[in-house]
C-alpha cells in the first residue's frame, strides 16, 4: 500500500519502544509492546503466556540495556511480520553481555503492532 512503512521499519518501530523500556527498567513499557496473549519464552525454560506474565519476567530482571540488530523482517501475511534479530542484553558491573537471537512475530490490530509470539536462543560461540 503506497505510504505504508516498510516491514523493517514497522519492526524497528516495535523494537524501540521494547529496548526504550529495558533501558529505562520501565516494565509497563516493555509490556505495551506485546499482545494481551502473546507467548513468551524468554531466558527462562518454561514458556510464558500473556502481557503479565511478560511484565512479571522483566520486573526482577537487572538488566541495564539492550542493543540490537535487525536481521530480516518479512510479511507473511497482510497482518503478520515475522522478525529476526540479534539482541545483546547488558547487565550492571561485571556481569558479561549475554547474546541472544530474538525471533518475533508481530501481529496489526487496527493500526497498532504487537508481539504475538517471542522466542530468544542462543547466539553460538564461535569456534
Amino acid at each position: 500500500m503506497a505510504g505504508e512503512k516498510s516491514n523493517e521499519e514497522i519492526f524497528t518501530s516495535v523494537l524501540d519502544i521494547w529496548k526504550h523500556g529495558i533501558d529505562v527498567h520501565d516494565t509497563t513499557e516493555i509490556g505495551s509492546t506485546f499482545a494481551e496473549d502473546a507467548i513468551f519464552q524468554g531466558g527462562h525454560p518454561d514458556p510464558s503466556r500473556g502481557r503479565d506474565a511478560v511484565v512479571a519476567y522483566y520486573d526482577p530482571e537487572p538488566l541495564t540495556g539492550v542493543e540490537y540488530e535487525i536481521i530480516d523482517a518479512r510479511r507473511s501475511a497482510d497482518n503478520v511480520i515475522v522478525g529476526y534479530a540479534t539482541a545483546h542484553f547488558e547487565f550492571p558491573g561485571d556481569t558479561p553481555t549475554v547474546h541472544r537471537h530474538v525471533t518475533m512475530v508481530l501481529e496489526r490490530t487496527g493500526e497498532q503492532w504487537l508481539i504475538g509470539h517471542y522466542h530468544v536462543s542462543l547466539i553460538p560461540a564461535p569456534h
